[in-house]
């Protein structure tokens, strides 16, 4: 089975005309983004002699453990970053999933 961009349309109610959507990708400061996205920031790599494995992104682990159930009484604001954290899962996990089938690339919440 392929997804297709209407397929996309249709989950995310997101137009599929007209212009395309295109920017440059910075990658210095990307978990205060993903913070300022989401409200909640990915913890540092602490590990000073090893290169950090996660320099793209998240875990969709981390995603699922913030963002598993929002609830009922939660304010707009709170239910848009988790709608946010949805879209973002879609698109990294299910239409432009990465090599290592893991992990959620931050380059696709700042279009969110």
């Amino acid at each position: 089975m392929t997804v297709t961009l209407e397929d996309i349309a249709m989950i995310s109610g997101l137009p599929i005309e007209g212009r395309a959507l295109t920017g440059k990708v910075k990658s210095e400061g990307w978990r205060q983004r993903v913070a300022g996205l989401v409200g909640v920031e990915p913890p540092p790599w602490i590990h000073e002699t090893k290169k950090d494995p996660r320099p793209s992104g998240v875990l969709f682990s981390w995603l699922q453990e913030h963002f598993y159930e929002c609830r009922e009484s939660a304010s707009p604001a709170v239910v848009e970053r988790y709608a946010r954290a949805y879209l973002w899962n879609l698109l990294t996990q299910v239409v432009f999933p990465d090599g290592t089938g893991d992990t959620a690339s931050w380059m696709f919440l700042d279009p969110l």
